[in-house]
């Protein structure tokens, strides 16, 4: 039997898990090197900025939850050091102001201006390296070689940038190596063949992912790179049956249907001219639209299922008679009324009077009548068999052989005639709380939680959820919230382990222990949690508060509202080893059937979607409020000891992915992308009537939704795809509350099939399109649909500007002729009889300063950055200190 005091859990375990060996976090880190190389005059005065891509830089150093290199440098997170070029040792001591240094021409820190022929100082507001030489020190031809590094203080992982800098004739410029972009791997780049999809009759194209209508035709085939290459492959669907094996052949589909909607595993054989073959297996995502653009309604796609014992048995069953003593003559005596007992040794405590006991009694007999008459739940197994079921005292001088001073109360079982009969194992303290005069502050939660227990033990010998731990504490606490709720009418408040599978969605469903420190998540029965140290100590594997996740009733909540009560009873009786797997494959021993593979994977969407806009009935407001109470608390390792020291991360339940491409594709953070059912929430400013949204999917059983409330808080959500394109549309009188929609990406694994897919990260990517501008702010907390809510460097961008500053003190001379354009690209300007050298450009997005005081060019042009979000812009001109400002849109 194992013990856990009562109201005390969240960082223990409530059942006995197999250790599982783990691999250690690595000590020694990441190496990268980016090149700057600067060309300069050797009488130039003015400093060569060398910018820096925050996103790219901080994905090198595994520190992307700090947001900029200014905020990783400010808490810690980062350290910048210089290098000694010729040793290769760091170097800390600053010797040119903040994150400065000056090196000689061997690229050596030194301390003196006069030995200084390079100074270098980084500019952690701009992100970029200013950098300039001693025109005394140098000349024409010269080459200065220096490096300086940021490294990650926790896990070693460095980026070295090394600047040379040349020293020439006439010509000033920068380059850099650095990529602009984060640039992930894609899944079509590690692919030595080419997927090939056709809509119809329509140009193909060279991808993986199609979305067609109803009645569309779907090709699906392979190319080879190199025409003298050639490839074969198989495709088989969802369920493993091949349909298609060919040598050339395209395998389709004459005309779509919902049911073809899916993922196809592609195993192909692709074999070089001359060459040997190579096999690889990847896969084909096709999304079947059926209502394209429509808006979608959940209570119309929602299964349902529903148990009540008493259907299985009409006659019930009648109240107990007899005690069952599973500990002989140690047994002082006991108290019985209606269909329970406590059971007492001869060390009963005076403090624990028959008062308590009665009263005791008497809540359990009322709240459990509730339970069984009202909720249709069948009684424990002593009850079913004729025996009161039962309140052992521990420490009262029983089998248990504890101390009377003993404290806490937990689910046990006592063995009696070969088996187990499940009980409620409380020691006097919580009994005690049942007394009228009771001092302790914490005896009405302590009465609430010996019902918890006795739920416990009604759990423990029902048919199903064996191998689903979370669920024994998720659904415990559901059934107590719910008859409360039931029975006042009155939605209550939900405890503060409520707010896990909110705060971080990104956690999988059936998860104990949640988010674990080397950034898995504990399995279903806490498998991969358990972890102890040579001197056998268990080791803290998890974050605070996330630890407690099972506890959490979110999915539970979930069904309740939206298939109703009946459902939580029905897996207890039908699924026998897992939830979600129960749920989808019923119970075919009992004839029992399941909801099926296609529903249990849009239900987990559902459940995703319905937390992004707290679509959850009457416990939207109690729900918020927890999940409010949290917003913006740091989490690490909860205590020592600890099995790993991880970075501190700040909740929210959003996530803000960033430009992975050219081509405008975002990508999330790997370190809060979705687990298994796990899902991603992103904010989207959005204007107009209207937006679009491309998902694409670099992972198997993905599935994404649009959705928002309005100010008056109703619910809107976009047809689901498994790909392709989603859309919303409204009007002025429905329009999303702070122009924000959420998109909703979620993973459907339901099947926890071990290390892998606990230890697993699911990959995705998304386009903005028209009528969605940018993402927002995932610290803003957009579920307070009902309040005015500001991005403010969103709204910077945006906002308009004044008649005041258009062409200030300039009659307008200056003339910006392109305004939509794209990253990367260039800006025309009508500079009038201005000359361009008089010109300086600051560009403001989203992100903030984008564009710092850059030169326009003779041409009068300026250079977009490469990595510019697509989104509103607004252009400043600074000519002699007058200013004109224009709005921009970047596409």
């Amino acid at each position: 039997m194992t013990r856990m005091p009562l109201l005390s859990r969240m960082a223990l375990l409530l059942f006995t898990f197999y250790l599982l060996s783990f691999p250690a976090a690595h000590a020694e880190g990441s190496h990268t090197t980016y090149t700057f190389t600067l060309k300069r005059t050797a009488d130039q005065t003015a400093s060569t900025t060398c910018a820096i891509h925050d996103n790219v830089a901080l994905s090198a150093l595994s520190a992307t939850s700090a947001g900029s290199i200014e905020q990783a440098l400010g808490d810690g997170t980062l350290k910048l050091w210089a290098i000694q070029y010729t040793s290769g040792k760091y170097y800390g001591t600053t010797t040119y102001g903040t994150y400065g240094w000056m090196f000689n021409a061997k690229g050596v820190v030194v301390s003196s201006t006069s030995k200084a022929v390079v100074y270098s100082q980084f500019d952690a507001e701009a992100s970029a390296f200013k950098v300039r030489t001693n025109t005394d020190a140098v000349t024409e031809g010269d080459t200065i070689v220096f490096q300086e590094a940021f490294v990650n203080s926790t896990t070693a992982d460095t980026l070295v940038y090394q600047f040379n800098v040349l020293i020439t004739a006439s010509t000033q410029s920068v380059t850099s190596d650095e990529p602009a972009f984060i640039h992930r791997d894609d899944l079509m780049d590690a692919l030595l063949a080419q997927p090939y999809v056709q809509r119809n009759d329509e140009a193909g194209e060279y991808t993986y992912h199609l979305q067609v209508n109803e009645g569309d035709k779907v090709t699906l085939g392979m190319r080879p790179y190199n025409e003298d290459d050639a490839v074969r492959f198989s495709i088989k669907d969802a369920s493993g049956t091949t349909l298609k094996y060919t040598n050339a052949n395209d395998y389709v589909i004459e005309s779509a249907t919902a049911a073809d909607a899916g993922y196809y595993t592609v195993s192909a054989r692709i074999t070089p001219s001359g060459g040997t073959f190579t096999n690889q297996t990847f896969f084909f995502v096709l999304d079947v639209q059926t209502n394209e653009g429509e808006n979608y309604d959940w209570a119309a796609h929602t299964p349902y299922w529903s148990y009540d014992f008493r259907d299985e048995y009409p006659d019930g069953f009648e109240a107990p008679t007899q005690v069952l003593n599973a500990h002989g003559s140690l047994l002082a005596g006991y108290m019985a009324d209606g269909w329970w007992c406590v059971q007492w040794g001869s060390k009963r405590r005076t403090i624990v009077q028959d008062t308590a006991l009665v009263l005791m009694l008497k809540k359990y007999n009322e709240d459990f009548a509730y339970i069984r008459d009202e909720m249709g739940w069948p009684p424990d197994k002593r009850a079913r068999n004729g025996y009161y079921s039962t309140v052992v005292y521990y420490g009262s001088g029983l089998s248990d052989g504890a101390d009377t001073t003993a404290l806490g109360g937990w689910q046990g079982t006592d063995y009696y005639n070969g088996e187990y009969w499940p009980n409620v194992l409380a020691s006097y303290y919580p009994i005690y709380s049942f007394d009228p005069s009771c001092p302790y502050s914490d005896a009405a939660s302590q009465q609430e939680a010996m019902i918890h227990e006795g739920i416990h033990a009604v759990f423990a010998d029902m048919d199903g959820v064996k191998n689903a731990a979370w669920f024994h504490e998720g659904g415990n606490t559901w059934l107590q919230s719910a008859m409360a709720t039931k029975r006042t009418g009155e939605y209550g408040t939900p405890g503060f382990l409520d707010a896990c599978p909110f705060i971080a969605p990104f956690m999988p469903i059936e998860c104990y222990s949640g988010w674990l420190q080397d950034g898995s998540f504990g399995g279903p029965s806490a498998e991969g949690v358990n972890k102890y140290n040579s001197e056998g100590t268990q080791l803290c594997t998890w974050k605070n508060l996330l630890g407690g996740t099972q506890y959490g009733n979110g999915f539970a909540i979930f069904l309740g509202e939206a298939i109703g009560q009946g459902s939580i009873p029905w897996i207890w009786r039908y699924c026998k080893s897992r939830v979600l797997e129960g749920i989808a494959e019923g119970n075919s021993s009992e004839g029992i059937a399941g909801i099926g593979e296609d529903s249990i994977r849009s239900l987990i969407l559902q459940y995703r979607a319905k937390q992004a806009t707290f679509d959850i009935g009457g416990w939207a407001t109690g729900y918020r409020s927890i999940v409010d109470a949290y917003f913006g608390v740091s989490v690490e390792e909860e205590y020592s000891p600890y099995w790993i020291d991880c970075d501190p991360y700040v909740l929210t339940p959003y996530v803000e992915p960033v430009l992975n491409d050219a081509d405008g594709w975002l990508a999330p953070d790997t370190l809060t992308n979705p687990g298994w059912s796990g899902a991603n929430i992103i904010p989207i400013h959005v204007t107009g009537l209207g937006c679009e949204v491309q998902f694409r999917p670099e992972d198997t059983n993905m599935r994404a939704q649009l959705c928002y409330r309005t100010k008056k808080g109703a619910c809107y959500y976009s047809q689901p795809a498994l790909c392709g394109k989603l859309s919303l549309s409204w009007t002025t009188s429905n329009q999303p509350a702070n122009n924000v929609v959420f998109l909703v990406v979620a993973n459907t694994d339901y099947l926890y099939e071990g290390e892998e897919t606990r230890t697993k990260h699911y990959d995705y990517r998304i386009k903005l399109g028209e009528g969605a501008n940018a993402v927002a702010d995932k610290d803003i907390r957009w579920y307070f649909y009902e309040k005015t809510l500001t991005d403010s460097a969103y709204e910077t961008a945006i906002d308009e500007v004044s008649a005041d500053e258009q062409g200030t003190g300039n009659g307008g001379a200056i003339r910006v002729v392109s305004t939509a354009l794209r990253s990367g690209a260039q800006v025309q300007l009508d500079l009038g009889s201005i000359p361009a050298s008089e010109v300086k450009a600051h560009l403001v997005g989203i992100s903030g300063v984008v564009i710092n005081e850059q030169q326009v060019s003779d041409q009068g042009t300026i250079d977009l950055p490469t990595n510019l979000r697509r989104g509103l812009y607004v252009l400043s001109l600074n000519h002699n200190g007058r200013v004109y400002s224009q709005k921009m849109f970047v596409q």
